[in-house]
């Protein structure tokens, strides 16, 4: 008789440093890297195309000028970008708060479910891990399954319970 053993993958395994690059669930190259000053453009006009029901929480603001101001305020901190194409379709950004940092990750409505909110995820916090890491935290809907369940694969457990959003935290 032969015993088999199935290996579990870690939240910290799945990390990876940007660059790099993997096939979305469509079979279309995404390529995960440090999102910088020169991308600012390119966001904005990723966020400008989210539609009022694809923005969670007020984000991104649906405001020109306050969209613009975010995404300045989210490419200051630790940030990568999704691109297909060479086309951003997400980006995922930690923003120093308090004793941690706070993410935040956003997919173009045309590019979820396939991946590329995992793949960002993997590459902001392999690059966090990389600089030393800390706490991080995140506030999501409660109705948000998806963004709920992606978050635990991670790692992410839930802090705080609240009506109107649920506060989950890791270390990296």
């Amino acid at each position: 008789m032969t015993q088999s053993t199935t290996r579990t993958t870690t939240p910290d395994e799945r990390l990876r440093e940007p660059p790099y690059s993997f096939l979305d669930a469509d079979g279309e190259r995404v390529t995960i890297d440090t999102a910088t000053a020169s991308d600012a453009d390119a966001l904005r006009a990723m966020y400008g195309r989210f539609d009022p029901t694809d923005r969670t929480q007020g984000l991104p603001p649906a405001r020109r000028d306050e969209r613009d101001e975010w995404v300045d305020t989210l490419l200051a901190g630790r940030s990568v970008v999704a691109r297909r194409d060479g086309r951003p379709v997400g980006h995922a950004a930690l923003l120093e708060s308090g004793d941690g940092h706070e993410l935040a990750v956003f997919v173009a409505p045309d590019a979820r479910g396939v991946g590329v909110g995992t793949g960002l995820l993997r590459g902001l916090l392999g690059a966090h891990r990389s600089a030393g890491g800390g706490q991080v935290w995140l506030a999501v809907e409660p109705s948000n399954r998806c963004a709920r369940a992606l978050y635990r694969r991670f790692g992410f457990d839930v802090a705080e319970r609240g009506r109107f959003e649920i506060t989950m935290t890791r270390q990296v």
